[in-house]
Formats: structure tokens, sequence, C-alpha cells
């Protein structure tokens, strides 16, 4: 659990579509989910407003940017730990941006607003190939 007054990310890491099964190879181009393990410290959960995740894939291997996913809701204050796991799809269509044998990571940011104040969390999965 992260102290009192933090928001963190615990965890990010690709999966195949609609499972929670980790991937070791993602087909060049397909669609694949990214899973964000979150947690947020019972007094920032108090007063929080809203919450902001940024999801990248980049391409190791040529250094550059496969794609980025931002996703943003409202959160509802409450003087208790907050958890949640955050799915997000990343859509088909990226073969452009890697070719078979590239490795791939993902990149994740995690804003939490709460009133004038925010607090940022980082993470970054394992590497994958595609194949």
């Amino acid at each position: 659990m992260p102290s009192e007054f933090d928001a963190r990310i615990k965890l990010v890491y690709p999966v195949d579509s609609g499972t929670f099964f980790t991937v070791d190879d993602v087909a060049r181009g397909d669609s694949f989910d990214v899973v964000a393990n979150v947690e947020i410290g019972p007094q920032l959960n108090g007063v929080v407003d809203a919450f902001d995740l940024k999801i990248g894939v980049v391409n190791l291997t040529q250094s550059k940017s496969v794609d980025v996913v931002n996703v943003n809701g409202p959160l509802t204050p409450a003087v208790a730990p907050f958890t949640s796991e955050e799915r997000v799809t990343i859509p088909a269509g990226w073969q452009g941006k890697a070719d078979v044998g590239d490795v791939l990571q993902v990149t994740a940011s995690y804003k939490v607003t709460a009133g004038a104040n925010t607090d940022f969390s980082t993470a970054m999965s394992d590497t994958f190939v595609v194949s």
C-alpha cells in the first residue's frame, strides 16, 4: 500500500485481449490490452477528484513510440485505501511502427488530482516481442 498521501501504479503489464495472461509476444499490428494495478493511500483518497492514466507502448529496438492511450475519470473521496485494476486496450493498426522481432515495452503514468494538489506515479512493464 502507498503511504497515506500517495497514489501509485503497483504493476503494469500487457495481456492478451480480455484476459489476465501476460503476453510474451504480440502479433504485428494486433490489438492487445494493458492492465495497470493502482492504489491510493487513505488520506489522499479522502480528498481526490480525478485520475489520469497514460499508457504508452515503446518500440525499444527502433527507439520510437508505437501508441499512446489516455484514460481519465472522476474519483469519489473516501477515507480508506483505494485499489483498482484499470484495463486499457491498445487498438490494432500499429504495424507500421514495429517489425517482427522488435522488442516492445509498456510505460505508464498515473496522476491523481485532489483539489489544487496532484500526485504522480510511473511504471514500466517487462519487455515482449513482436511476432
